[in-house]
């Protein structure tokens, strides 16, 4: 019996030790985010517009059409025309007369939105 009820106190304590081990485990993940894991963002004007990630069917006036400048190395764009969301220089983006942002990634053109 004696041999039962130290058993039943070893697992008790195991059972602590690993739930005080996943809760340190799971607060020292949140407090260390992956570097490079940014939203989408583009400058243009000194406001940073970040990608909604929604495909939108229009045509885009060659006229209208500009391209990025610069890649933004520390996550967030500091500068007009940088952006973070690849590393080459020349993306297309336009500012349309409704004044959507939109930005040519994939083959597609995407919406982006200031926060």
């Amino acid at each position: 019996m004696q041999e039962f009820s130290q058993m039943r106190t070893y697992i008790k304590k195991s059972a602590v030790i690993l739930l005080c081990l996943a809760l340190a485990l799971s607060l020292t993940a949140c407090k260390n985010p992956k570097k490079g894991d940014y939203p989408a963002p583009l400058m243009i004007d000194g406001t940073n517009y970040y990608s909604t990630d929604n495909p939108v069917s229009v045509e885009v006036d060659k006229d209208l059409m500009k391209y990025t400048t610069s890649y933004a190395e520390d996550g967030i764009p500091q500068k007009d025309r940088e952006k973070n969301f690849n590393r080459n220089a020349g993306t297309p983006y336009a500012v349309l007369e409704d004044g959507m942002i939109v930005v040519f990634i994939n083959n597609q053109w995407i919406e982006f939105k200031s926060k």
